[in-house]
């Protein structure tokens, strides 16, 4: 069985900017994974990220390999903010950054994880499996996805969450209920809107929150120190959470940390969506569903309003409900391994370098979120995580490339 040092599960924004850290400072490592999976295989074609453009960026240590120095060499139109990032231009920029920082991942996908304390065995399909002394979980949100219960009885096609839509075109003429008032929800109504499905969209909220659009004149330098501009909005507020993790981690015990990641960041859409769902889309505000159960080859809904209840019968339902960390999702963890991490709640323990209490093992991204705060839960977060495991990693004194870890161990510069 051949042995790794560094085994990185998961080629998403997260595993590519760990694995350009890695790669920069001559450390041994393996990532396992097809160049962002997710975003390929269940974004709905069409769809805009949220993010603004500075805040859509892999990370490479010298910052070599921005998403503006991508435009600049596609020759495409780029600026700092106002200028909304297709998922195709995105998913473009991911590839070409992963040729020049990173390599060519392994597309072998990991199905269990077992071991632990720095002696850790990952199994495959149709492959050996191999050891590894660190295992960096950058498994992205997909695993946390939230349905709530009383939708979770419904079977696909009846219902799917949002990140699993796919061809918006495949709902044409078809009566479809979205349930939430995030962005996905409300990009997903209007994508579907536009492909020609009759939408409605259910929330319990009494109003639709939309982001500011940025402004189109340049800002003054008073209103750039009063409300300065961060990866996760304006004000001084979403500058120390984008930028202080680690204070966040530090300063704050673990049941208000958990409580101010629920409470904060909820709920809006993007400015540029505004125009594209207000005044198209059929919305039942201050609505809870109450049950939705099978009838025949649709849905039927009861739903409470302030008026009280009402029926729906819809072809499907799509809940863009967002997600909720569970270490007990993380199903390519051995349940053994898995039940002795510790957690805080249902999320695990981490400390300053990302690593569980089973030493060796470390997660990244959105189930960190707990420990480090809402950044964490953007592709924006990633800027951070990145350095911080190459220099613990480097500090652990992991061995340099040799033939013996394997041919992926050091992407190929």
């Amino acid at each position: 069985m051949s042995i790794s040092d560094t085994v990185i599960v998961g080629a998403g924004p997260y595993g590519l900017s760990i694995a350009a850290h890695l790669r920069a400072a001559d450390l041994p490592f393996q990532i396992f994974g097809s160049t962002l999976e997710s975003w390929r295989a269940f974004m709905p074609a069409g769809m805009v990220l949220k993010s603004e453009p500075f805040a859509s960026n892999l990370w490479d240590p010298g910052r070599r390999f921005t998403l503006e120095r991508f435009a600049e060499e596609r020759k495409l139109p780029y600026q700092h903010s106002g200028r909304p990032l297709s998922l195709a231009d995105f998913l473009d920029y991911a590839e070409w950054f992963r040729q020049r920082a990173v390599g060519e991942p392994n597309p072998a996908r990991v199905q269990r994880i077992t071991g632990g304390a720095g002696e850790f065995t990952l199994e495959f399909a149709g492959q050996s499996p191999i050891r590894a002394r660190h295992v960096i979980l950058a498994t992205g949100h997909m695993p946390f996805r939230y349905v709530p219960q009383e939708l979770a009885g419904l079977a696909e096609p009846l219902s799917f969450h949002s990140t699993r839509i796919g061809d918006v075109r495949a709902f044409s003429g078809r009566d479809v209920t979205i349930v939430g008032a995030g962005q996905s929800a409300l990009e997903s109504a209007a994508l579907l809107h536009e492909a020609g499905a009759a939408v409605r969209l259910i929330a319990r909220t009494d109003h639709i929150i939309w982001n500011p659009a940025p402004s189109a004149k340049q800002r003054s330098f008073i209103d750039t120190i009063r409300q300065p501009e961060s990866g996760l909005g304006f004000g001084w507020r979403s500058v120390a959470v984008c930028e202080l993790p680690q204070v966040f981690r530090r300063l704050f015990p673990a049941e208000k940390r958990h409580r101010f990641v629920a409470g904060s960041w909820g709920p809006t859409g993007a400015w540029w969506l505004r125009e594209r769902f207000e005044n198209r889309i059929n919305t039942m505000l201050g609505g809870r569903i109450r049950s939705a159960s099978p009838a025949g080859s649709r849905v039927r809904l009861v739903v409470e309003q302030p008026s009280g209840l009402s029926e729906i019968e819809t072809d499907h339902v799509i809940c863009g409900t967002g997600f909720k960390v569970d270490m007990d999702r993380i199903e390519l963890l051995d349940s053994s391994l898995r039940s002795s991490i510790a957690r805080e709640g249902a999320a695990p323990l981490l400390d300053a370098h990302f690593e569980t209490s089973m030493a060796g093992l470390f997660i990244v991204g959105i189930a960190s979120a707990p420990t480090f705060g809402p950044v964490m839960r953007f592709m924006f977060g990633a800027k951070h995580v990145a350095p911080v495991l190459a220099r613990h990693l480097r500090g652990t004194g992991a061995a340099r490339a040799s033939p013996a870890v394997g041919p992926l161990s050091r992407a190929a510069k």
